[in-house]
C-alpha cells in the first residue's frame, strides 16, 4: 500500500510564506495487498505447484491434540447450550406466552370496540330519527303549501272565469253586430277633452277640423305648375 500526502508537499514548496496555506487536499493511491478475489489466476502461476510444509512430528502431534481438544470442548458447550435453551423453552415458551397476550389484548380490544360501536350506533339511530322527522315535516309543509297554491289559483280562476261570463253579455257576436254597428252610429262620443292640474275636464268641438283642405291647398301649387 502506498500513500502520498500532498499537502505535505506543497507545504513542503510554500514554505517561504507562513500565512499561506492553500486548500488542503489529500490524494492517496492505494494499491492492493494481494489479488482480488474475483480475478482468475495469473497465467504465469497457472501450472505452478506449491510445496506442502514440512512440519516436525513433535509439532504435528501437538496440533493435533490441542485440535481434538478444541472440537472436544466446543461439542460439549454446544451441547450444553442446547440444553440449557431445550429447558428455558420448557419452562417458558416466549412464543406460546406472546400468543396468550396476544389474544387477550386481542379480545380486550375488540370488546372496547364492540363498546364504541354500539354507543355510536345509538348516536347514529338518534341522528337518523331526528334527520327523517325533519325532512317528514318539511315535505308535508311543502305539500301543504302546494294545496294552498292549489286552492288560490282555483279561486282565483274561478272569479276570472265568472268576470268573463258577467262581460260576455256585452260582446259583440255575429247575431249582434249589426245593432252595435247602429249604436255606435247614433252614440257618437266625443274623446276630444282634456283634464288640467285642478280635476276639470274641457270638452272640445265635434266633429274634428278636417284635414282635407290643407292637404288640397298644398296640392294646389303642384297642379299649377304642371299646367304651366
Amino acid at each position: 500500500m502506498r500513500i502520498i500526502n500532498v499537502n505535505a508537499l506543497t507545504m513542503g514548496t510554500t514554505g517561504l510564506c507562513e500565512t499561506f496555506i492553500p486548500n488542503s487536499v489529500y490524494t492517496q493511491c492505494i494499491r492492493w495487498k494481494r489479488k482480488p478475489i474475483w480475478l482468475p489466476t495469473a497465467k504465469s502461476k497457472v501450472f505452478r505447484v506449491p510445496k506442502r510444509p514440512v512440519i516436525p512430528m513433535e509439532d504435528y502431534v501437538e496440533l493435533k491434540r490441542l485440535y481434538n481438544n478444541y472440537r472436544t470442548y466446543m461439542t460439549s458447550f454446544k451441547a450444553y447450550i442446547r440444553e440449557i435453551a431445550k429447558e428455558n423453552k420448557m419452562q417458558l415458551n416466549e412464543t406460546v406466552v406472546n400468543k396468550l397476550t396476544e389474544e387477550e389484548d386481542f379480545k380486550a380490544c375488540n370488546a372496547i370496540n364492540d363498546e364504541w360501536n354500539a354507543e355510536i350506533a345509538k348516536i347514529r339511530e338518534i341522528k337518523l330519527a331526528e334527520i327523517r322527522e325533519k325532512r317528514k315535516n318539511a315535505i308535508l309543509k311543502n305539500i301543504l303549501m302546494q294545496q294552498q297554491n292549489r286552492e288560490i289559483n282555483k279561486i282565483r280562476l274561478n272569479e276570472l272565469v265568472k268576470k268573463v261570463k258577467e262581460e260576455s253579455v256585452t260582446f259583440i257576436t255575429a247575431e249582434n253586430v249589426d245593432a252595435a254597428i247602429e249604436e255606435c252610429l247614433t252614440n257618437i262620443v266625443n274623446h276630444n277633452r282634456a283634464l288640467d292640474l285642478e280635476g276639470n275636464w274641457y270638452k272640445g268641438k265635434y266633429p274634428p277640423i278636417s284635414s282635407i283642405p290643407l292637404i288640397e291647398e298644398t296640392q294646389k301649387p303642384a297642379a299649377i305648375e304642371q299646367q304651366n
